[in-house]
């Protein structure tokens, strides 16, 4: 995770972004991805410092919504809270500037706010949906929509997340709402690894009874059976990293960066008296 400091004030207050890594990422599992997350908001609401809102990027130019956005969409809001939808920015990215494609991504841009799965309901429950097409201008009226939102509430405002407060009352990771969504996902591609791994080993045994000719699919199947059976080793640590509590996560983190001799994740620093600041994700 990286904050980054905005290079102006907007409405006369500081303002940190912080860039948080997606879920379905290609190099880590969506169970350190979450931790990363669990982790720096925990440090946050240890230091009782809230966010002023939650921006959520989803690229206009991807034809189609895939199974695994939906999930992902999901963990998203399971992580937020319904509660916490008001403060939630729900914006459109990598809009065309030909008219032909223009008319397409409308279109599409409508079927995600139609769609329950993905943005109608937090829609419903108080996320605002912008169309970030227009550069620096509908960037600052998405955070110029959020500390409105602040000022709004009164005293300072600013949003905790479900997690935070589920972590906060005791839970282990796997105890709270996002951690429950995760889990189940984990166990849908645990059985959809052990069934492709079923199908390789009764191919394997079909190959070994023919002739030596298949002595190069034979090697290709193992190849693919060693690679599930990593994959399967992995959801089984990945289960294991969400039976924690916060004490242990920030345990974890704290061994990380002494190991790695450098803080790999941004802890938020404590507003002086007078300060004005606000954080977005």
């Amino acid at each position: 995770m990286e904050a980054h400091l905005a290079t102006y004030r907007i409405r006369d207050r500081r303002v940190i972004f912080v860039d948080t890594p997606g879920f379905d990422d290609t190099l880590r599992t969506d169970t350190e991805v979450l931790r990363d997350i669990v982790n720096w908001l925990n440090v946050t609401y240890a230091q009782n410092i809230k966010l002023t809102g939650i921006i959520y990027l989803h690229g206009i130019n991807v034809p189609r919504v895939t199974g695994s956005a939906h999930t992902n969409m999901r963990l998203f809001r399971e992580l937020c809270g319904d509660e916490s939808m008001a403060s939630v920015v729900l914006a459109t990215t990598h809009w065309s500037r030909s008219a032909a494609e223009r008319a397409s991504q409308e279109s599409r841009h409508e079927q995600l706010v139609a769609d329950d799965a993905f943005w109608r309901r937090m829609e419903r429950n108080g996320a605002r949906v912008f169309k970030h097409d227009q550069g620096e201008t509908t960037a600052r009226a998405i955070v110029q929509y959020l500390l409105d939102r602040v000022r709004e509430g009164g005293g300072g405002g600013g949003m905790n997340l479900r997690v935070q407060r589920e972590m906060a009352e005791g839970r282990t990771l796997d105890q709270t709402a996002v951690g429950i969504a995760l889990e189940r996902r984990i166990e849908e591609m645990r059985l959809a690894y052990e069934r492709e791994l079923g199908n390789l080993k009764r191919e394997l045994d079909e190959a070994r009874q023919q002739t030596a000719q298949n002595q190069q699919r034979i090697e290709e199947i193992n190849e693919d059976r060693l690679r599930l059976e990593g994959r399967l080793n992995e959801e089984k640590a990945a289960r294991r990293q969400l039976r924690k509590n916060l004490k242990e996560l920030q345990r974890e983190r704290s061994e990380e960066q002494r190991r790695k001799h450098r803080d790999r994740q941004p802890t938020p620093r404590k507003r002086s008296q007078g300060q004005k600041e606000c954080i977005v994700m």
